[in-house]
């Protein structure tokens, strides 16, 4: 007779489920049906309208609790009442492993899950928060308080292999306590470009150049826009911006006079949006590995990056795309003139990144990563074996 394993049960913790990769790469645990021993839910905090629910149209209702004020920003009543209803949550639940995602579901989190003596803590660190966020006081304190809160994490998570090197050196995290997962998306194949265009109501000619993500400012939706302009002579090329966010209004503004660039909200049919354009950019100050690249290798579209965080996992600067320094705006621009002129260039790109997209950074490859971690984890924990504690 076959012996089943046994049961591990993993809560997600996340600050809120917005459009972005956090979202994704959780809402890929929890419909992982692959590892069947592994029995993941998610808590998650409130999200805010213009920043999108990932989880809005999802039939996963059911293994999602929504504590509201853990989405909202630092206040000392809100953050006290989410602690309070994680730890009657886990008390009730009694998960073998606590898994925090972002900064503050990580901090209340994992404070939550020792209180009430969850095994097992793992946290995820999707990006940092080490440049590009805030000043240098506020660094400095969210890298003290990130240093005390590994004593009461087990594991840890990153996104990307920088990430992880700029955490070890800042002493955020632990060399033989951490690990890198990188993200994955499902595979997916792109229609036609003209049929494509014509559903999102875009030019049916020219080369389209697209901005997809947050209008926030550590996105830097103005590098795309000084992009745009530069290039607004250039009869044959279009600028689109999809998205929403706290600068979407500001950005719309500054883009007054320019006719060649087009807005679109959030899509949810990411491989029509992806066939609707010709090279993706992105312009952001931070970034762990962006999904955003990923789905662009996936549609093997060529990208141009800023070189940021672990953004060289995805991206080999003359392989699968172009990578220039965050803060050359001409380099910025002048790459995105190479490609936009360079329709083999392109096609070579583009192929190269699904190429990378299909060997390193699908759903099943990264869920199989965590269930294994999860295992790992669980096995040494029920053996007494698991250290707590930095060295």
């Amino acid at each position: 007779m076959e012996t089943r394993a046994p049961l591990i049960r993993v809560v997600h913790l996340i600050t809120r489920t917005n459009i972005g990769g956090p979202s994704v790469i959780v809402g890929s645990l929890l419909e992982d049906k692959a590892n069947p021993d592994i029995a993941q839910s998610l808590v998650r905090g409130g999200t805010s309208i213009d920043e999108g629910d990932y989880f809005a149209h999802s039939d996963l209702a059911s293994k999602i609790v929504t504590i509201a004020p853990l989405g909202r920003r630092v206040r000392p009543w809100d953050d006290l009442r989410s602690l309070v209803s994680l730890v009657r949550h886990l008390r009730k639940t009694k998960p073998d492993v606590v898994h925090t995602h972002m900064a503050k579901a990580g901090a209340i989190g994992r404070l939550a899950a020792f209180i009430a003596r969850v095994p097992v803590r793992v946290h995820t660190y999707h990006g940092h928060l080490l440049t590009g966020y805030f000043g240098p006081a506020v660094t400095r304190l969210i890298v003290l308080v990130e240093r005390a809160l590994r004593m009461v994490t087990t594991h840890f998570v990153v996104v990307g292999h920088q990430v992880r090197r700029d955490l070890i050196a800042a002493k955020v995290v632990d060399e033989e306590r951490s690990r890198v997962i990188n993200p994955g998306i499902a595979e997916f194949e792109t229609g036609s470009s003209i049929r494509a265009r014509k559903a999102l109501d875009l030019p049916d000619e020219g080369v389209i150049v697209g901005f997809i993500g947050r209008f926030a400012k550590i996105k830097r939706p103005d590098r795309f826009v000084h992009v745009a302009r530069r290039l607004s002579a250039e009869p044959h090329v279009h600028f689109l911006m999809v998205g929403d966010g706290p600068l979407l209004d500001e950005v719309r503004h500054g883009c007054a006079g320019l006719s060649n660039v087009h807005f679109l909200p959030w899509q949810r049919d990411l491989a029509q949006l992806l066939a609707a354009v010709d090279v993706v950019v992105m312009c952001s100050e931070n970034e762990g590995v962006p999904l955003l690249l990923i789905e662009a290798g996936m549609a093997a579209r060529p990208v141009v990056t800023t070189n940021v965080g672990s953004v060289s996992d995805v991206v080999t600067d003359g392989l699968n795309g172009l990578l220039v320094d965050s803060d050359d705006q001409d380099a910025l621009t002048n790459a995105v003139r190479r490609l936009v002129g360079d329709a083999d260039l392109r096609s070579r790109f583009g192929e190269a990144g699904r190429s990378r997209a299909l060997r390193d950074f699908t759903t099943a490859i990264a869920n199989s990563a965590h269930a294994e971690m999860y295992r790992e984890l669980v096995t040494a924990a029920r053996a007494g074996r698991l250290a707590h504690r930095p060295h």
